[in-house]
């Protein structure tokens, strides 16, 4: 008699993959594994999903983001959610790298300590083309990594921005402002980035570039 064939929730709870290909995973591949929902989200919102293999080591980012690059399950991904998980820029440069990532549609790296050369990787990064939602908050962007997104050509789809939290200031907002590039953007988050000038803010409001954003929260 054949085996049933199991739905992706019944191989998310044991770690096994179809026609057992996953069923020799380590303890945090597993972790990974489990994670994927759907075959379409990543989800590892904190570090300490896997404090319970152990102790979370120092370069734990550099270590998820190499195990994600050569995790062959993440081909059918759309979503990646990799919150709170110290990336940093070596990290995401080893997931912009990756022969497995394909080009999702949402990115959410929030307190990743990516910092500006993590937001030129990602700007930079053809991988990342097809971004409709982009969530870089908590990252100590400033004005460089801020421009660096503003003038990105590959981000040209993005139509929901989050980088609150970061340090864009007055130089980062007319960056924005006046980019030729996002010009789909719907949804746009710069709180607590130090933008102080009524010009900057006003630059935001009637940007001529900006001409779909229908939420602006600046502060």
């Amino acid at each position: 008699m054949q085996d049933k064939v199991k739905n992706w929730e019944e191989l998310c709870n044991d770690g096994e993959n179809y026609g057992g290909e996953g069923e020799n995973l380590s303890p945090k591949e597993k972790i990974l594994f489990e994670n994927i929902k759907d075959k379409k989200v990543l989800k590892i919102q904190d570090a300490y999903l896997f404090s319970k293999t152990g102790k979370i080591e120092d370069d734990h980012g550099k270590n998820l983001a190499k195990m994600i690059a050569n995790f062959p399950f993440i081909k059918t991904i759309s979503s990646m959610i990799l919150t709170h998980n110290q990336l940093g820029p070596d990290g995401m440069k080893i997931l912009a790298e990756s022969a497995y990532l394909p080009k999702i549609v949402d990115l959410h790296l929030g307190s990743n300590n990516l910092g500006d050369e993590g937001a030129i990787i990602i700007a930079q990064s053809e991988v990342f083309s097809e971004l409709v939602t982009l969530n870089l908050e908590c990252n100590g962007i400033t004005s460089k990594g801020t421009k660096a997104l503003a003038q990105s050509s590959v981000l040209k789809k993005v139509e929901y921005l989050n980088l609150v939290d970061n340090r864009a200031g007055d130089e980062g907002a007319f960056a924005i402002a006046n980019s030729d590039n996002l010009g789909k953007l719907t949804y746009l988050h710069l709180g607590g980035n130090r933008v102080k000038s009524e010009e900057a803010k006003t630059a935001l409001k009637n940007s001529p570039k900006l001409t779909k954003l229908e939420k602006l929260k600046v502060f």
